[in-house]
């Protein structure tokens, strides 16, 4: 194509930009929206935010914000996103999800407007879901088929790794569709090894939830009598929910006599001097997505301890760039009086974990694969002039109000 792409990207259900920055992702994101921007994409960025959205254009220069400027409910805006942001999306040439839960509204755009689906995910929501809630069915078969869908339409399915698109592909009838695995970006400029005094054995960064099993952990902490700080939290529109687990946790272990310190939650750019000052980085979940805290920690040379769980395994090769445990106390606490006992080991993890964040998580290079990947569907499933599509869709809401 002569002209530059244009994408529309939308974010996850109920997701916005205030919502990134409240939860410290907004550079992190925006830097993957902006990078994308330099690779040759004219970007619209589709958001469930209200119009203060439009307060972060100044940090998004050159990108459109497309929002909730009318305050619908979000699953009402949801299911009229397509029409709402009709004049901007008829410009566009990809529709793309920033995760599964985008699939709503990205399979209205790609059907009202003709425009080839993009279908990115960073792990399997039903899966996810019936690890996590395996009573819920009415939710599982919900997210089973909106995957499904999303696999029927979509031009390119992009997954995190090979094993989790294989996941996918086993549930649901094998997509037409390319698949390919890119996995989550890291600022290894910004996450590297400093060098700084260790404050800490080890270091927990994400939410504190019961699916990351830090009850365990922390019994293993205080089994092996090590220091660990807790950075993480809830989010204040989700505190008291069904998974918020840290009044919980504060109530039984407390401090564990100044050996736990809770740091509460941060924004990712003041992760970094964290990293450095702990000696591991330690994951224990039941069960996890696409563990962004696990790569940044590798990217800052940490060794890191691992729950033997698929997608964790995924990335790290046991005793090579990483430690794998069980989920119980006793292999945990094993595993950390393993790793952190050695020295020599401890080296080995932390210098191979670094080099393979590099090699994997770089976001110019991730970013560039991805670009050519959406110009290649750009290529294969060119759009039709926008009259032209908007016309087409007219006439099939015409036919099926007369059908009605």
């Amino acid at each position: 194509m002569s002209r530059q792409l244009r994408l529309a990207y939308v974010l996850n259900h109920g997701d916005s930009l205030r919502r990134w920055d409240e939860a410290g992702l907004l550079r992190a994101q925006s830097t993957l929206v902006r990078a994308f921007q330099a690779q040759g994409l004219r970007v619209s960025l589709i958001s469930f935010g209200g119009r203060d959205e439009q307060d972060y254009q100044s940090q998004l220069p050159g990108i459109k914000i497309l929002c909730n400027g009318m305050g619908l409910p979000p699953k009402l805006y949801a299911r009229r996103i397509h029409q709402l942001h009709a004049r901007q999306l008829l410009n566009c040439d990809l529709v793309e999800t920033a995760d599964a839960s985008a699939i709503v509204p990205a399979l209205r755009i790609a059907w009202a407007w003709q425009i080839p689906l993009v279908y990115k995910f960073l792990f399997v929501l039903s899966s996810l879901r019936r690890r996590t809630m395996p009573n819920d069915n009415q939710l599982i078969a919900h997210y089973e088929s909106l995957e499904k869908r999303g696999l029927q339409t979509a031009k390119l399915v992009i997954g995190p790794t090979k094993e989790t698109l294989d996941e996918l592909t086993a549930l649901h009838p094998p997509p037409h569709a390319k698949t390919t695995a890119l996995p989550s970006f890291v600022d290894t400029d910004r996450f590297c090894p400093i060098p700084q005094e260790k404050q800490y054995d080890l270091i927990y960064v994400g939410r504190l939830t019961k699916v990351k099993n830090l009850g365990a952990l922390l019994e293993a902490v205080e089994r092996r009598k090590r220091t660990i700080a807790i950075i993480g939290g809830e989010l204040p529109h989700r505190q008291g929910g069904a998974y918020d687990d840290e009044a919980a946790l504060k109530a039984r272990f407390g401090d564990l006599d100044g050996r736990i310190s809770w740091l509460g939650r941060m924004k990712q750019d003041d992760l970094p001097p964290y990293f450095n000052q702990a000696r591991a980085f330690i994951i224990c979940s039941h069960s996890e997505g696409s563990p962004r805290a696990l790569f940044e920690a590798m990217a800052c040379g940490l060794p890191v301890i691992c729950s033997n769980v698929p997608e964790m395994k995924y990335r790290v090769n046991h005793k090579i760039n990483g430690y794998l445990c069980g989920t119980d106390t006793d292999s945990i606490a094993s595993a950390i009086k393993t790793v952190l006992t050695q020295p020599e080991l401890m080296k080995t993890l932390g210098t191979n974990a670094r080099q393979y964040a590099l090699e994997q998580f770089s976001l110019p290079q991730l970013a560039r694969r991805e670009y050519e990947l959406l110009r290649e569907v750009a290529q294969r499933h060119p759009v039709a002039s926008a009259p032209k599509r908007l016309a087409q869709y007219l006439f099939r809401q015409n036919d099926q109000n007369t059908k009605g």
